[in-house]
């Protein structure tokens, strides 16, 4: 059983994952009649009586973010644990998954443009960044986003007390729009095109791993290099990628890469204050650079460090079978991420 979304503005990309271990109440052999009175109270249980939208904005409304290793998250699991045992499980426990790393939440975040007009822009720390030593104002310079290490020497020098509005796509960032489901069933046609994509050749398996850490092993020291110059601060637009954008909703701040993939452990930290923006306050700020005009934006990151070796759980209860025949046997249900 899977309750609530696992993650949403400001999580991680796996936040809170419920696994409940079901003895099986309603399984049957086909030679067995079927139990329509049952199965017509389970209908009747879940068009008249469903509590989803009550669960749902008690943890989301309610509690808001759920980043992994966060305050938030530890609500949530109380939460959970709470609702679980009201709903008459068993056995409602959590059980560590082992070190994740730094705990952190975002209190207090605001950016605006002070040059050449004044506006306020919609705005959210990136997860586990560091706060700034309050607000830090600063003109703007668009550095493009590197793709190896050789062109960080073009900006040395020329970046102390700058906010640096970094991007990493080829061109202006795009919304994508929500036109067709997310998701979509794998029928005969689609799996009859995935069969005939080749299992090995270049950029598949190994390679295409090796090429991944090798690119996260460049935006660490991307972020290292910006934070050696000293600048003020760094912003980046909502779905700062290859693709350059991000699809649906406001602000996308998710799991944080644009400084490397581990920022969340200490020793990988980030060192540069680090904010999201919508894209199209991002691509108001880019248009006027492009124009020459002179850019000055003063923003504050107001943000809170909360552990350095936050421990990470799963949520686990038991529903008790009721059929005699067969209340030793078991059936894992799993939350899928997403």
């Amino acid at each position: 059983m899977f309750l609530g979304p696992v993650s949403d503005r400001g999580g991680a990309p796996i936040v809170l994952v419920f696994f409940i271990a079901l003895n099986i109440l309603f399984a049957q052999p086909a030679s067995e009649p079927l139990d329509l009175i049952t199965y017509g109270r389970i209908r009747e249980e879940g068009n008249a009586h469903s509590r989803a939208m009550d669960y749902a904005t008690e943890l989301m409304d309610g509690i808001g973010p759920r980043l992994t290793g966060s305050p938030n998250l530890k609500k949530a699991i109380a939460w959970a644990r709470d609702r679980l045992s009201g709903m008459g499980c068993s056995n409602v426990r959590q059980e560590s998954w082992g070190e994740f790393g730094i705990g952190w939440r975002q209190r207090n975040v605001w950016v605006r443009m002070t040059e050449p007009d004044t506006a306020t822009f919609i705005a959210q720390a990136a997860p586990w960044s560091p706060a700034t030593p309050g607000t830090v104002a600063g003109e703007v310079v668009a550095v493009r986003g590197f793709v190896e290490e050789k062109e960080f020497e073009p900006h040395r020098g020329k970046l102390a007390g700058k906010i640096v509005l970094l991007g990493t796509a080829p061109s202006a960032p795009e919304v994508f729009p929500i036109d067709k489901p997310l998701f979509e069933r794998l029928d005969d046609r689609l799996l009859a095109e995935f069969a005939r994509y080749p299992l090995g050749g270049p950029d598949t398996g190994q390679e295409r791993f090796e090429k991944a850490f090798a690119r996260f092993e460049l935006l660490e020291k991307a972020g290292r290099f910006l934070a050696a110059e000293k600048v003020a601060a760094v912003i980046v637009p909502s779905g700062n990628n290859a693709k350059g954008g991000a699809s649906g909703g406001t602000i996308y701040a998710d799991t944080n890469y644009t400084f490397g993939w581990y920022v969340y452990r200490r020793e990988q930290a980030l060192q540069v204050p680090l904010v999201i923006v919508a894209i199209e306050h991002y691509g108001r700020v880019s248009r006027l650079l492009e124009r020459n005009a002179p850019v000055r934006i003063e923003l504050n990151i107001d943000s809170e460090f909360t552990g350095d070796h936050e421990e990470a759980f799963n949520v686990f209860a038991d529903i008790a079978g009721v059929d005699p025949k067969r209340k030793d046997e078991v059936v894992i249900g799993r939350g899928a991420p997403g």
